[in-house]
């Protein structure tokens, strides 16, 4: 690269760079300034959510303690803790109070059945015949262990129905925490438990009433009452604006299932989550604002920022030096990939020509005695004009590849024929470097192929193999078929090539290291010649070790199921 040129471009990355610290500078400055106003505002959206979720779970509260006080009340006041055996209750009276308490909800329609459970050995009776022992033996066990969390008899007291100490009257204490909803089960289907317990004035356990319900039936409609009547948010605050279209609800399980959405679910930017109580199931309710909604919430909306346009300066800027270093460093590797190949390129075309014009000269200076060196001298000259021919062919090929101008007609062709020609067109090159060439050609093959292409291929891929490969080594060509695909393949007895290098050899002018160490002669656009010509077959290359230990590099053409009437030489 030329100084004025190298000066240039360093000239252009300076400007860039200095270009990329003022917008930085910039977008600081912007990103400091409106920092604080933006979180103040996303603060304050988030507060209103908050607000919202704990409207939500206040009115979830109360909705669901409106079905389970009326449905199980009666029952539980009834229960003398002098004679329980009496005053105690059936499933199905609970049953009969249930549905004349609550039965306006709808919410018991889905009950599976109702229970009685005697504290702290007594069975767990129930309305139904058709629940298994395992179901009921569950129910029992979640109960016990749920009641003996309860609180002690002193804070319950604090929690009572009627006031802070119980009214004389009053046989049972029934508290806040005495109504229970748990949600579980024995397998995919949850269940809903829904009981009341019912304890002595000294906070004993005595009679637990309830029923068992799928979760959804139960607890939907009070999800749809909460959300229909829409006063989560103060009027003041949201106008005229429907609930739907300011704020979206959530409701999942402990186990983060979910059991309820509203139909449009908003971005969780402004969202909160809340968790009921444990005798409310462990419930999970979201509150989630409608994002573009929730700017006009906030007095003036959210600040707006200049921060995406400073941002995307920056970005552009630090593209455009990228580029400039990328064009800078692919300018210098085009340079010496040019130098390399110019390079590999002479050194292929001189040796051929060195030995043509030396043997020419021999046979015009009349300087050859007899016959046999007469004919061993013109049998040299006839192989390096195929070698050259070898070699233009290739520079043409890739150039005419380079400008997308490559082009091949497939026809049926008879692949053994055209595989022999081949061999036959190489064995004077292959008998020069003391090689062996061995054709193992699966007989009556047809191939959709451009014959002048398929030679072109396979002279390529002999003479890489003869030019990395040892002298005397067997050079061995096969083909076969496979369904649709004829595939050919070409062994050598070189050192082969590492799996890491495989797939990179088939780019053009890349030569392996040690090749380039070795001074072995190469332009470095062989291989792309084959991959290019084969691809536009419809064809893959591929490279592999074989079996004498050297490389095997196969390619496969479409087969063709024409019956050709050319005989194929033996």
């Amino acid at each position: 690269m030329s100084p004025q040129r190298s000066s240039r471009l360093i000239g252009t990355v300076v400007v860039l760079g200095l270009a990329l610290a003022v917008t930085a500078v910039l977008v600081y400055q912007a990103a400091v300034a409106a920092r604080g106003h933006r979180l103040s505002a996303e603060r304050t959206l988030r507060d209103y959510a908050s607000f919202a979720d704990w409207q939500f779970e206040q009115q979830v509260k109360s909705q669901l303690l409106a079905t389970m006080v009326p449905s199980l009340s009666h029952p539980a006041m009834r229960v003398d803790p002098k004679r329980i055996a009496e005053s105690a209750v059936t499933p199905a009276a609970v049953e009969d109070m249930a549905r004349d308490y609550a039965g306006w909800c709808g919410c018991l329609d889905s009950v599976r059945y109702y229970f009685r459970f005697d504290w702290p050995d007594g069975p767990l009776r129930t309305t139904s015949t058709s629940a298994s022992p395992v179901e009921l033996r569950w129910a029992r066990d979640t109960i016990v262990s749920y009641v003996r969390t309860m609180p002690p008899s002193d804070e319950m007291r604090q929690n009572a129905y009627g006031g802070s100490r119980p009214q004389p009257a009053m046989r049972v204490l029934i508290t806040n925490d005495a109504y229970v909803m748990l949600l579980g089960g024995l397998d995919l289907h949850p269940r809903l438990l829904v009981f009341l317990v019912s304890r002595s004035m000294d906070g004993r356990p005595l009679v637990v009433y309830g029923y068992e319900t799928p979760p959804l039936p139960f607890l939907v409609p009070a999800f749809r009452a909460v959300y229909e009547r829409g006063t989560l948010l103060p009027p003041s605050l949201v106008g005229n604006l429907p609930l739907d279209s300011v704020l979206s609800l959530s409701v999942n399980d402990a186990r983060g299932d979910p059991l309820y959405g509203t139909p449009g679910q908003y971005d969780l930017t402004f969202s909160t989550t809340d968790t009921l109580d444990a005798n409310f199931g462990r419930l999970a309710l979201r509150v989630a604002l409608r994002p573009d909604v929730a700017e006009r919430l906030v007095v003036g909306g959210l600040p707006p920022s200049r921060l995406p346009m400073l941002l995307a300066l920056l970005v552009l800027m630090a593209i455009l030096l990228a580029i400039a270093l990328i064009q800078l460093r692919r300018e210098q590797e085009l340079a010496r990939l040019r130098t390399d190949f110019v390079s590999g390129v002479s050194h292929e075309l001189r040796t051929p020509l060195a030995q043509i014009r030396w043997f020419s000269e021999l046979l015009h200076m009349g300087k050859l005695r007899t016959d046999e060196e007469r004919i061993r001298s013109a049998a040299i000259i006839d192989q390096e004009a195929r070698r050259l021919t070898y070699l233009v062919e290739n520079v043409l090929s890739f150039s005419r590849s380079e400008r997308r101008q490559n082009r091949v007609a497939p026809v049926p062709t008879d692949l053994e024929r055209e595989l022999r020609e081949a061999l036959e067109l190489f064995a004077p090159l292959a008998r020069s470097r003391r090689m062996t060439l061995r054709a193992e050609l699966e007989l009556g093959l047809v191939a959709l192929v451009d014959p002048n292409a398929l030679r072109q291929v396979v002279l390529n891929l002999l003479d890489n193999a003869a030019k990395y490969g040892p002298e005397g080594q067997t050079i061995t060509v096969g083909s076969t078929r496979d369904h649709d695909w004829v595939r050919v393949w070409i062994d050598d007895e070189g050192p082969g090539v590492s799996a890491a290098d495989r797939e990179r050899v088939w780019e053009p002018y890349t030569r392996l290291s040690r090749d380039a160490e070795r001074g072995t002669g190469g332009s470095g656009i062989g291989l792309s010649v084959v991959r290019e010509l084969v691809e536009m077959h419809g064809g893959r290359c591929n490279m592999e070790p074989s079996r004498s230990g050297g490389v095997r590099v196969s390619f496969t053409v479409p087969a063709s199921d024409v019956e050709l009437s050319v005989e194929t030489p033996a």
